[in-house]
């Protein structure tokens, strides 16, 4: 039986290493933020919490008129990781029932519904804490049972998900998910999105005729 799953987007960082917002940043014809929360969206989370904080205002208007999603606002996002995520976890157990959250970054955008599918397929009463797995270490996106949410909720500064899940490494199902390694925090980690959309057009490009 599959589990009522809601997800949390978070998109609330200010992009420093980059230099601009990675949130907008234009992945076969999407800002990385808008493809986050269709590929949660089409996966089946719901509701989608998207946290935003550092260029609120630019980036709000590319999420309009998406289903099941809703923004809310990190005012201390200059405090870490943490904040946001606490922030997006409060959103979606406010009003709704949910037996677990989808937790999400906007900058991997690597990550489509299809990844995202097994990842809450693998999530069931007994396996709650469902991580994907990639550059020999566990991380998000990851599913974390509802139980769960208080420790998540008292972490504090830059300390996400990540961490929490490597000091629970024993009661974690891991996922493998190679894409989830490209995260976008850099110019060189632009360049390597670039590069990665050239070789996937080429390989599906058809053969020129003679």
């Amino acid at each position: 039986m599959k589990r009522n799953v809601g997800a949390v987007i978070l998109a609330a960082g200010p992009s420093t290493r980059l230099g601009y917002s990675k949130q907008l940043i234009i992945h076969e014809g999407e800002p990385l933020v808008r493809r986050a929360a269709i590929a949660a969206v089409e996966a089946g989370a719901a509701p989608v919490i998207i946290v935003l904080g550092a260029e609120a205002e630019e980036i709000t208007p590319v999420l309009a008129m998406l289903p099941s999603v809703t923004l809310v606002m990190n005012d201390e996002w200059e405090t870490g990781l943490a904040s946001s995520l606490a922030t997006g976890l409060r959103a979606l157990y406010q009003n709704v029932s949910c037996d677990g959250a989808l937790v999400m970054l906007a900058d991997q955008p690597l990550i489509d519904a299809a990844a995202l599918t097994q990842l809450l397929d693998a999530f069931n009463t007994d396996d709650r804490i469902i991580a994907s797995e990639y550059d020999d270490t566990i991380g998000v996106p990851v599913v974390i049972g509802r139980e769960h949410v208080p420790d998540l909720m008292a972490l504090k500064g830059d300390a996400g998900a990540g961490a929490w899940l490597r000091k629970r490494i024993g009661q974690v199902r891991r996922i493998p998910m190679a894409h989830a390694a490209l995260d976008v925090d850099t110019p060189s980690d632009a360049a390597r999105l670039t590069r990665s959309t050239k070789r996937r057009k080429s390989r599906l490009a058809p053969d020129d005729e003679e």
